[in-house]
C-alpha cells in the first residue's frame, strides 16, 4: 500500500487494531458507486485515533485506485479567511483527484496553484475544472466570496456528475469552521 497522505500517527505501521472499524467502512465504501452509501460523521473522544482512521482510509483508497475517488481535507486549528478558505479547499480537492487520476503521490500533500489546475484542465480536457479556476478568480476580483465557497465545496459533486465517478469527501476537524473562519 502507497502512503501519499502523511499520516498524523507518525510511522503507518503505528496504527493497529480497529480491524472491525475498517470492515464496517469498506462495506459502506462499496456501496458508494452503487449510490446505496449515506453520510456518515465518526464521533469520538479527543485523542481516540479519529484522524488516524480517516487517513488510513483515504490511503487505502488511492492506493486501490477503484471506482472511490478520495478527497481528505483537515480544518486547521488556525484563523483563516473566507475566500482564502475556499481557494485552499479547492486547491486540495483538485490537486488530489489529479493525484489519484496521474497516480503523483506528490500532489497530495503539495497542491497544484490554481493556474496549474487551469492548465491540466486545458490540456487534458476538464472543462470542470477550468470553469471552476475561471469562476474563482471572477469571483474573488468582483468580492463574491460566498459564491467563492460554493464553487470549492461543490466541487467535487459536480466532478462526479460531470464524469460519472464517485468521491469519498473525508472533512476532518470540520468543527473548527465555526471558530477560525472568518
Amino acid at each position: 500500500m502507497q502512503y501519499p497522505l502523511r499520516e498524523k500517527i507518525g510511522h503507518p505501521d503505528l496504527l493497529v487494531g480497529r480491524e472491525q472499524e475498517f470492515r464496517q467502512f469498506r462495506k459502506w465504501l462499496d456501496n458508494i458507486p452503487k449510490r446505496l452509501s449515506k453520510s456518515r460523521a465518526i464521533l469520538a473522544r479527543r485523542k481516540s485515533g479519529k484522524t488516524a482512521f480517516v487517513q488510513r482510509l483515504f490511503n487505502q483508497l488511492w492506493s486501490n485506485h477503484g471506482a472511490v475517488i478520495p478527497f481528505y481535507f483537515d480544518f486547521a486549528e488556525s484563523n483563516i479567511w473566507y475566500p482564502q478558505l475556499a481557494v485552499k479547499y479547492y486547491r486540495t480537492f483538485a490537486s488530489q483527484y489529479i493525484s489519484f487520476l496521474e497516480r503523483d503521490e506528490r500532489l497530495v500533500d503539495n497542491p497544484l496553484s490554481l493556474e496549474d489546475i487551469r492548465q491540466y484542465g486545458v490540456t487534458h480536457s476538464n472543462p470542470v475544472l477550468v470553469a471552476d479556476v475561471d469562476a474563482l478568480h471572477h469571483d474573488r476580483d468582483i468580492r463574491f466570496y460566498n459564491l467563492m465557497w460554493k464553487r470549492a465545496c461543490s466541487a467535487p459533486h459536480r466532478v462526479a456528475s460531470y464524469f460519472d465517478q464517485r468521491f469519498v469527501v473525508i472533512l476532518d476537524e470540520f468543527q473548527y469552521i465555526t471558530k477560525f473562519v472568518y
